[in-house]
């Protein structure tokens, strides 16, 4: 391999792995998401890349088959990223800051590296996480809450005779029947926790990410899009 060869950015989510190259100066072609380890290792066989780069929330025995089958696949460098209590300007808010969930620290991280000004980043995905960003760095706290479809799973595995098995599409209007409402009821819980937190921190520029993130914006959520930013993170990371 040569310098030239691009890097394998992998982020492993809670519900899908998404991949894509990059190089020192930027994110190049998109990649793919995929369901699976092995659906991963079939979209990149024919990719060439020189080192790979992994921000991952899903278990470690999640983690070692996905570094076992890179490994089987030739690859030679794999580095983890890992939230930590200072990158590229952005300062931790965390006591123990590894245990900040890697996606919301390379979404934060590059959202304050190209953006100035105090920052709201909002990744919408199976968990929702809103988090506060001063405009010299400091993280200054956050929020966490579920998505949609985890508040669905919750009444219908906590209550005795709400069983939803799956959301109807998006809506926030008033449903007709238990499956409408459980659905408008989920996503008008999400809008408003997010809107919520925007109104009472106006001087933070909202940023949006994450696969929810155009449903929130067709509910008419006014923030930035930016669905690269945890990639974004990941490219700078492995950049240092």
């Amino acid at each position: 391999m040569t310098e030239q060869t691009p890097w394998l950015l992998i982020d492993v989510g809670n519900t899908a792995i998404k991949w894509r190259l990059a190089n020192v100066e930027g994110l190049l072609e998109a990649g793919n998401s995929v369901s699976d380890v092995s659906s991963l290792c079939k979209a990149i066989e024919a990719v060439k890349w020189s080192m790979a780069g992994l921000a991952s929330v899903a278990s470690e025995a999640a983690d070692a088959e996905l570094l076992a089958a890179l490994k089987a696949s030739g690859a030679t460098a794999v580095h983890r990223a890992k939230a930590q209590s200072i990158c590229l300007g952005l300062v931790s808010s965390y006591a123990e800051p590894e245990r900040m969930g890697v996606d919301r620290w390379l979404a934060m991280v590059a959202a304050h590296a190209d953006n100035e000004g105090a920052l709201c980043v909002i990744d919408a995905g199976t968990a929702v996480t809103v988090d506060l960003v001063s405009a010299e760095g400091a993280h200054e706290g956050g929020y966490i809450f579920p998505g949609a479809d985890l508040m669905r799973r919750a009444l219908s595995n906590e209550t005795g005779r709400i069983h939803v098995n799956v959301l109807e599409a998006p809506a926030i209007v008033p449903g007709n029947n238990t499956q409408a409402c459980v659905t408008a009821g989920s996503w008008r819980a999400v809008v408003g926790a997010v809107e919520s937190t925007m109104a009472a921190c106006p001087g933070h520029r909202p940023l949006l990410t994450g696969g929810s993130a155009s449903t929130l914006r067709d509910f008419g959520l006014v923030a930035t899009y930016n669905p690269d930013l945890v990639m974004e993170g990941l490219r700078l990371w492995l950049s240092q």
